[in-house]
């Protein structure tokens, strides 16, 4: 399946290096994968005119086959990018989020070399864990920031149980 067009989605450099990992340096757009499907219903045929390097951020590729081309489109406007950008972001903490309640919850150890102990999987060295899978830095994202984001989600979740 050849591409026609390559889509380059503006996303924080995290991000980048998160999909990047889970699909490479470019992924092909279909509508077996989620972030393929989502932005198939996104794409329109008006063509708008490109818009200029946005500073701080960082840009993922998404090739779109003839196929999808000719029956949907090739463009997106600002606004829809920016919704595909935030569902990524939420992709990406859902899959930390897993990451933690999983290794946590599992009573997962770990040998501590500084102590010659063996301890418990906590939340921070979950956080830790992820991040270091995905290469990613203190510098583009602090995990001090995903830890009261945990807890804060965390703690909206179960009061949005206890009212249904």
């Amino acid at each position: 399946m050849s591409k026609l067009v390559t889509l380059h989605v503006p996303v924080k450099s995290y991000l980048k290096k998160y999909l990047t990992s889970k699909y490479g340096t470019e992924h092909c757009v279909s509508r077996k994968s989620w972030l393929g499907r989502y932005l198939v219903n996104l794409l329109d045929k008006q063509y708008r005119k490109s818009k200029e390097h946005i500073p701080g951020l960082d840009f993922y590729s998404l090739g779109i086959p003839s196929s999808i081309v000719k029956d949907v489109g090739f463009d997106i406007n600002g606004l829809k990018l920016k919704d595909l950008a935030e569902m990524i972001h939420k992709v990406f903490l859902n899959d930390l989020y897993s990451y933690i309640e999983v290794s946590v919850g599992s009573d997962l150890k770990f040998f501590n070399e500084s102590h010659d102990s063996i301890n418990k999987q906590n939340t921070v060295r979950a956080i830790s864990q992820f991040l270091r899978h995905y290469d990613i830095g203190e510098d583009e994202i602090s995990a001090d920031t995903l830890y009261k984001g945990f807890y804060r989600d965390r703690k909206t979740d179960k009061s949005d149980i206890k009212q249904l």
